[in-house]
């Protein structure tokens, strides 16, 4: 959140009562979803309204509360997994984007000759009931792309190729 690390871990959850672990920390709050995007906070003895809406990524949150605005990634372990898979198969800092396994070609946000950032979202994939978006490891432009939305693509398959 906002540069700042932090481990959370649910410990038990009764109704709207939360029993977690904050960097180690124990911790019990009472959440409740007043309408779609606010909720309401009770901790200790305190009562907190905050907005949360959904960040420019998957997982990529705002969270307000008065005038204060953070920015929230939430690093859990399907992202860690998603990291590590990509980076172990023509991920990020290759030329070539490549999936590691079977799946389905959902969106492709670029097109040939487009210039892209580090960080970009190339193209979604949906394999195991899971959405990959793959990124750009650096700033390139998008020099081929050997698919199309809707296509089924086999383990190991080329999806686009950078130019440098």
């Amino acid at each position: 959140m906002d540069g700042r690390d932090f481990r959370v871990e649910i410990l038990k959850k009764n109704g709207n009562l939360l029993s977690l672990l904050i960097n180690d920390r124990p911790v019990e709050v009472d959440v409740v979803q007043v309408e779609r995007g606010i909720y309401s906070f009770l901790y200790q003895g305190k009562s907190y309204i905050m907005e949360v809406a959904s960040g420019p990524r998957r997982k990529h949150y705002t969270v307000s509360h008065r005038c204060l605005n953070m920015e929230l990634e939430i690093r859990d372990a399907e992202t860690k997994y998603l990291e590590s898979r990509l980076k172990k198969c023509g991920g990020p800092a290759d030329n070539i984007i490549s999936s590691p396994m079977p799946g389905k070609v959902v969106h492709i946000p670029v097109k040939p000759g487009d210039e892209v950032n580090e960080g970009d979202t190339l193209i979604v994939i949906s394999a195991m009931k899971m959405e990959s978006e793959y990124k750009a490891g650096k700033d390139a432009v998008i020099r081929k792309i050997f698919v199309k939305e809707g296509d089924t693509i086999e383990g190991r398959q080329k999806l686009i190729e950078l130019e440098s």
